[in-house]
Formats: C-alpha cells, sequence, structure tokens
C-alpha cells in the first residue's frame, strides 16, 4: 500500500514542541524545503502507480514516498553507493532527519535500492521540469541565456573485446541451463566448458600482446578455437529452450517450478540472439576481417552500448551513451537528452531551442556553442526563432565578415561563458556521478542522469537562495544599497 507522506517527528528532532527539524548542511537545509513541494510527491506516486496499478490501496505499508525521494535525492547529491547510503544514514542524524525517517527504522540497501527503482524516467523529467518552474518563480533562472554541450556517460561494462564477450555468453548460457536441469532432470546436463574457454581467452590475451605476423596468426588460431568451443553451447541451450516450451516436458513439475522454468526460459530466448550476434561479429573480424562490423554488440547485458569518440587524448574511445546537455544561467540544466549512437552535434541544436521556447514560452536572448553545432541552416533558424544573439564558431575557412563578428566583444564574452559549461559537464559526472551508469536496464540511463541532474539543479537552486538571503539581509552591502536606493 502506498504511503503518500511519513514524517513523524520524535522528541530529539522537535517533535513535542512543533519545532521545525534543523539539518546543519546548509545546501541540504535549503534542498529541504524545496522538496516539501506536493507536486514532486505526485509524480513520484504516478510512477508507483504505473508500476503496479493495484499498490496504491494493497499490500504491506511501503517506503512512504518522501522518504523514497528524498533517499534518491540525497544518493546522488553525495553520489554514495546504497549500501555507502544505508551505513550514513544509521549513524547521521543530519540525514536521518533530511530523509524523514527519524528515528524510525533504516531500511536495508536492497529495500532502499527496490524503491528508488520503481522511480520511473518519466516521473524524473516531471521532478526535474517542475523544478525549473520553481527556479523560475524563486528568479534563479530567466532562460536568457543557453549553452549547449554533448557527454559520454559510460555503461558499467567491462572492455567489449569479442573473447570476453564469448566468455560471458558461455557462462550465462551455462549457468540457466544448469538451473534449469535442477527444476527439470528430463533435460539432462550440459557438458561444462568454463575451463576451455577460460585456457583460450587466455591465450588469445597473451598473443594480443605479442606484435608481428606470427602473434596474429596464433591469436587466430585461438579465436577458432573459441568458436568451436561456444557454439555447440549456443546449440545446447537453444535445445533446452524448446524443451522448457514444451509442455509434455514440464507437465510433471509443480507450478512454482514451472514458473520458474518459463523465467529461465525467457532469459535464454534474450541471451541466445546476443550470443549468436557475438558469433557472427567475432567471425567476420578473425575469419574476413571486417572491423566495421555494422550493429556491433557491445555487452550483453547493456545491449544499447554504443562506441563514442570524442577525440579526448586520454581516453580515444569510450563504451556508453551520449547525452546531450543544455544550461542556463547559475548552472541550471534545464534539459537532457539520451541520444541513440553518436549523432553530429549540428542536428541537436533547433530540436532543442524548441524545446527551450516551449518550456520558457520565449526563446532565448544569447545562445552559445561549440563549432560542432554550426551549419549556416542552425544560424538562420536560431535567429527566426527569436534568439537576440548565436555565438557559434564557423569551421573552416573565415570570411572578412565572419572574422569581424567572431572577434566583437558580445561574441568572445559568449564564447567564453560557453567555456564554463565544460566544468558544469565536470562536476556533473565527477561530483553526481554521470562518469558511469551504474544502474541496470533498458530505462537505466537515462534514469540515472535525470537523477544526477535533478540532484545537481537542487544544490544550484538551493546555493542561489542562499546567495539571495545573504545579498537582502540588513549588513551585505547589496542590502544597504537597496534600501537607500528605496
Amino acid at each position: 500500500m502506498l504511503v503518500r507522506v511519513r514524517a513523524q517527528k520524535p522528541v530529539p528532532f522537535g517533535g513535542l514542541s512543533g519545532d521545525d527539524v534543523h539539518i546543519w548542511d546548509h545546501d541540504l537545509n535549503v534542498i529541504d524545503e524545496i522538496l516539501s513541494d506536493p507536486r514532486f510527491i505526485e509524480s513520484l506516486h504516478g510512477s508507483f502507480l504505473r508500476a503496479s496499478t493495484k499498490s496504491s490501496n494493497t499490500g504491506r505499508a511501503r517506503m512512504a514516498l518522501n522518504q523514497v525521494l528524498r533517499t534518491a535525492v540525497l544518493k546522488h547529491i553525495k553520489n554514495w553507493s546504497f549500501r555507502g547510503l544505508f551505513k550514513e544514514m544509521q549513524r547521521n542524524l543530519d540525514y536521518r532527519a533530511f530523509t524523514q525517517v527519524f528515528e524510525g527504522k533504516t531500511r536495508s540497501a536492497s529495500a532502499l535500492s527496490r524503491n528508488v527503482a520503481r522511480v520511473d524516467a518519466d516521473a524524473i523529467r516531471e521532478l526535474n521540469e517542475r523544478l525549473c518552474e520553481l527556479a523560475q518563480e524563486r528568479r534563479v533562472i530567466r532562460g536568457r541565456k543557453f549553452r549547449q554541450d554533448t557527454t559520454v556517460c559510460e555503461t558499467n561494462v567491462h572492455y567489449p573485446a569479442d573473447s570476453s564477450l564469448l566468455r560471458d555468453g558461455v557462462r550465462v548460457l551455462q549457468r540457466v541451463v544448469a538451473r534449469a536441469e535442477e527444476l527439470v532432470p528430463s533435460l539432462g546436463a550440459m557438458r561444462d566448458r568454463s575451463k576451455a574457454v577460460r585456457n583460450r581467452v587466455l591465450e588469445i590475451a597473451r598473443a594480443a600482446r605479442g606484435r608481428g605476423d606470427a602473434a596474429r596468426a596464433r591469436r587466430d588460431k585461438s579465436y577458432r578455437s573459441l568458436l568451436r568451443i561456444v557454439r555447440p553451447v549456443v546449440t545446447q541451450a537453444s535445445r533446452v529452450a524448446d524443451k522448457l516450451a514444451d509442455r509434455r516436458v514440464t507437465r510433471h513439475i509443480s507450478d512454482a517450478d514451472e514458473l520458474a522454468a518459463g523465467a529461465l526460459k525467457d532469459v535464454l530466448d534474450t541471451m541466445l540472439p546476443r550470443v549468436d550476434q557475438v558469433i557472427r561479429q567475432t567471425r567476420a573480424r578473425i575469419c574476413r576481417g571486417n572491423t566495421n562490423y555494422p550493429d556491433k554488440l557491445l555487452s550483453l547485458f547493456e545491449p544499447a552500448t554504443c562506441v563514442i569518440r570524442k577525440g579526448k587524448a586520454h581516453k580515444p574511445t569510450e563504451f556508453g551513451r551520449l547525452i546531450d546537455i543544455v544550461e542556463l544561467e547559475n548552472g541550471f540544466v534545464s534539459d537532457y537528452q539520451v541520444l541513440n549512437g553518436n549523432p553530429n552535434d549540428a542536428t541537436l541544436l533547433i530540436p532543442a531551442l524548441e524545446r527551450h521556447k516551449a518550456r520558457f514560452g520565449r526563446a532565448p536572448h544569447t545562445i552559445a556553442t561549440d563549432r560542432g553545432y554550426w551549419s549556416a541552416k542552425n544560424e538562420r533558424e536560431a535567429y527566426e526563432l527569436g534568439v537576440k544573439r548565436v555565438s557559434i564558431p564557423v569551421r573552416g575557412h573565415l570570411s572578412a565578415l565572419r572574422r569581424r563578428i567572431q572577434r566583437s566583444r558580445w561574441f568572445r564574452k559568449a564564447q567564453a561563458w560557453r567555456a564554463n559549461g565544460e566544468g558544469r559537464i565536470g562536476t556533473l559526472k565527477n561530483v553526481y556521478g554521470m562518469d558511469r551508469c551504474m544502474y541496470k536496464g533498458d530505462e537505466a540511463m537515462e534514469r540515472w542522469v535525470g537523477w544526477c541532474v535533478f540532484a545537481n539543479n537542487l544544490v544550484v537552486v538551493a546555493r542561489a537562495l542562499q546567495k539571495q538571503e545573504r545579498d537582502e539581509s540588513p549588513g551585505s552591502t547589496k542590502g544597504h544599497e537597496a534600501r537607500a536606493a528605496a
């Protein structure tokens, strides 16, 4: 059963006299006030209902929605794992007051993970939209300045060598078939080929460290041996999947075992095509020398992972998803998109401007991006949408007029502000954890990026509000000037 708000303050936290709970962390104290908006809870309520329509009034009392929201926010602001979050909530009164657990029982790390996982990507996007509205109301952002850039959020995968992918495939298929054999003994036992696969993978790794034609020949020979081992595993796993679908084979087992067998068949139906694809791309590279295999699979567990090259000297190739980030004043991220593949940056500008115009009711006064977003069409359409100043460097040769524009004061000032956006991306990655997605599943990346952006925006708004309060205080210079002018 869903509980929207559970925040009973005990005596040590000010519950007896009704006083407000004081949180010593200044950022969390302001964020606590921001998250009291009831529309945040409504977004989570809709997400939990989408996950289970009967959960609103049936079953055990779940973790309250206000506690789920604040727990997820605290996790991403501090960039903790769920286990680290559980330990900190057990021993820190500030964090217990912020999450409104108070003296109640702290949920285990697995329970925290399950509850946060029920907040889907649409609900997180609604949270960011509501926070954007609150930032406008509090005069933190106005939407007049706009900068855009892309970055990579890596998926939680190992380096995608073909040999390691084949080893993963054998390991998963043998494990699932072994579990199926325990449920349905008539399936028969599968020969354990894990040791032979491990030896071939080690041979490939040793040969890859060598140079010359002899080392390449040893590597290719080991790859062919590995493929001859993997193919029978796939064939036998396919037969097991067919037998699990046959009612004559599973009619003697109990209903619970039949459900478990059905779940194992679903895993086989998912993994077998992926392992087949790895075999095909390995054969194309080893036997035919085709290194540009289309739609190459980089992970059996995160199939949406893409190869992205951003030209970084320290990391020329990254494996993950491309993220489009739109930033406004004070470092507030107003828009984010998780992209498929590695599209050209120039195709992203106008759709982002249209979303900005729909959100704020007007186009930004100034936009600033790097030269990857430039095209004559983009510049013309940006001015047609109502943008007053478009600061995008031109690629290639500059005409005399264009050189004069790019040397103008407003253009250089906008580019200097644009360069600061790299710092915001660094903050999202290094402080809030957007460098590597630790969630699992098809929509995991969008959920992870959404939480990182939400955590960043909460801290940005909290610090801007604290700055406004300091500026308006009686002892501040700005407050004194404002009273003198009045």
